[in-house]
Parts: C-alpha cells; sequence; structure tokens
C-alpha cells in the first residue's frame, strides 16, 4: 500500500473516530442508590451516569440525582427526565434540598426553592395533579410564562389542577411599578420581566407605586403594546382580599387542598 494511500485511511478514521466522539450525548451527573432503577430504559444497581436528555425511573428505593451542584431525590416509583440545566418530574415525587443551578419543572409548572437552606416536595399524582410542599425555607412557584402563582413560607404547600389552574383562571402575583399610558395601566413583573396591562378599579391610585398585586390573567384579551396579557387585578394594597372579580365573567381561582404526605412521612401543613 502507498504512503499517499495509508495517508488517507489514517485521515479517515480520525475523522470518523471524531464524528462518533461529537455524536455521542455528554454526560451531566450520576444517579445513586440502595436498589434499582433505570437509567433510558436501563436497569442499574448501585450508581450510573446520566447523560442530557436522560430519564431516570426509580423502584422501590430512593434514588439521589447529582447535576450541577444540585443533589434532588427521587422517591420510589418516580420518573424524571432531565435536559440540560432543566429537570422535568413526570411522575411521583421529588425532593429538593439544594437547587445549585437545576431548573425544576412539573407539567407547566417550574419550582424553585427561594433559599439555600430549602426544602421543597413536588408531587405529580397524574398529569393534571401537582402538589408542592415547603418542608423548609421558602419556595417559589411559576408558570409557563414566569410569573408567580405562589409564594410558599416553610410548612405550607399548595396543589395545582394543571393545566386549569396553571393557566388563564390561576391566581398569579404580580410585582413592579403601575405606569400609565393614554388612560391605560401596566406593569412589568420584576420575577419574570412579563409586561401586562392592567384592570380593575382605583388603578388611577397605584400609578407610579411600587406594590404587589394578585389576580389573574383574563383568557382571550386583547392586550395594548407593550403588554402581552390583560391582567385583571383582584386584590392590591388598596383592596386587600377582595371579595368578588371585578372584570365580567373571570371566576374567582378556586382553593385547591394541600399534599397528601411528604417523602418523610410527615403530615402536610396547612394550603397558603
Amino acid at each position: 500500500m502507498s504512503k499517499k494511500m495509508s495517508s488517507y485511511l489514517v485521515a479517515l478514521v480520525v475523522i470518523a473516530s471524531g464524528t462518533v466522539w461529537a455524536a455521542a450525548p455528554s454526560s451531566i451527573g450520576t444517579v445513586r442508590s440502595a436498589g434499582d432503577f433505570r437509567v433510558d430504559g436501563s436497569v442499574v444497581r448501585g450508581n450510573a451516569t446520566v447523560f442530557d436528555g436522560g430519564v431516570v425511573e426509580t423502584a422501590d428505593a430512593r434514588s439521589v440525582v447529582q447535576i450541577d451542584g444540585a443533589q434532588p431525590t427521587l422517591a420510589q416509583s418516580s420518573r424524571a427526565r432531565i435536559d440540560g440545566d432543566r429537570m422535568v418530574l413526570e411522575k411521583g415525587s421529588r425532593l429538593l434540598r439544594t437547587a445549585g443551578n437545576l431548573s425544576f419543572e412539573a407539567d407547566s409548572l417550574r419550582i424553585s426553592p427561594a433559599a439555600k437552606n430549602s426544602a421543597v416536595q413536588i408531587d405529580v399524582k397524574d398529569t393534571s395533579h401537582i402538589s408542592v410542599f415547603a418542608l423548609a425555607g421558602k419556595a417559589q412557584v411559576f408558570n409557563s410564562k414566569g410569573l408567580l402563582l405562589a409564594n410558599l413560607n416553610p410548612g405550607m404547600a399548595r396543589a395545582f389542577d394543571a393545566p386549569e389552574q396553571t393557566g388563564a383562571n390561576a391566581s398569579v402575583t404580580l410585582r413592579g411599578t403601575v405606569t400609565s399610558t393614554s388612560g391605560k395601566y401596566f406593569l412589568k413583573d420584576v420575577s419574570s420581566g412579563v409586561v401586562v396591562e392592567l384592570r380593575g378599579q382605583e388603578l388611577n391610585e397605584e400609578n407610579g407605586k411600587k406594590i404587589e398585586l394578585v389576580g389573574a390573567i383574563v383568557p382571550n384579551a386583547v392586550a395594548t403594546f407593550p403588554a402581552t396579557e390583560v391582567f385583571h387585578v383582584i386584590s392590591s394594597p388598596r383592596r386587600p382580599g377582595a371579595p368578588g372579580p371585578i372584570y365580567p365573567g373571570l371566576p374567582l381561582p378556586r382553593p385547591s387542598p394541600p399534599a397528601t404526605g411528604t417523602l418523610n412521612g410527615a403530615p402536610p401543613a396547612s394550603r397558603q
């Protein structure tokens, strides 16, 4: 074989090896458990490597996942998908103690421990019923648009009937400064950056002030630019606990029961 042909073959082998290496999924963390569990459908015992896009399923034992400084625990009979910096709980329960740089989701909810010492439990009963329980420290629950649905203090729990309570009629808390243009009122939520058009009573009294508003996104309403959503104000500092909806046809969010149990067996606290 000529030297020229040998050089071509070596180059092809190197290129092919590089292509295979580049196509392989990257390792992003590990899983450990005292019992059997599955990673991408394969049964594993003890510990395993987790790759981007991987699915972890537990059986009769809990599993601890370690990814990018986060250490969530999956309870028995749970399943979670890990996509880069996102961990999506598809069924079962998960306990969050150290969030690190990982974001946590369940259906259309995004759950965030609000302090370093927070311990938060998430329960997915099915695709429509999700409970969040702040065991220690505070926790925040956001919808898919990044709007705050719940601010849970230690010992508080709240159940969400997704998508009903994560969609248009969900109770949402916004914080920001009220502004006015051409007789319309707006607020840019400091948490999500979402701009909403405000509708309700006595909004002129709040113009120019930094406040917290509780309300709901109005379904199918056309928002005035630069807002992307219309927000019906249910309560504000001047109208705490308003007894009923002001915007015609928009029901108040209905209360939900608390979670029914925790990973450590402690009874749930009263809901928010």
